[in-house]
C-alpha cells in the first residue's frame, strides 16, 4: 500500500499503482476506479492477462495517476499529500 509519507515525491509513485491504493487517494470505491479504467480517464495495465478464468489484477500507471490527479483537482498529488487536509 502507498501511504502519504513514501508519495511526496514523484519518483517514489511507483510505477503501476495497485487499484486498492488508487481508490484510497482518490477517495472514492474500488469499483469507481475500475469504472475511470473502462471509460479511459485513467490507463491501467494487465497484471498476468494469461490468467483468463482467475481474478483481473489491474494496475494503474504513474503517469496516468498523476495526471487524472491534476486534472481532476486542480493542482498535484505531490502537494495534495505534503498539506493533507485535516477536518
Amino acid at each position: 500500500m502507498i501511504t502519504n509519507s513514501n508519495m511526496l515525491k514523484k519518483e517514489s509513485v511507483p510505477p503501476l499503482v495497485k487499484v486498492n491504493s488508487v481508490a484510497q487517494l482518490l477517495s472514492v470505491s474500488r469499483a469507481s476506479v475500475h469504472r475511470l479504467i473502462e471509460s479511459g480517464d485513467l490507463e491501467a495495465s494487465e497484471v498476468n492477462p494469461s490468467m483468463k478464468m482467475q481474478r483481473r489484477h489491474r494496475r494503474v500507471t504513474r503517469e496516468s495517476l498523476l495526471a487524472f490527479y491534476k486534472k481532476r483537482f486542480g493542482h498535484s498529488l505531490t502537494r495534495a499529500l505534503a498539506h493533507p487536509f485535516e477536518p
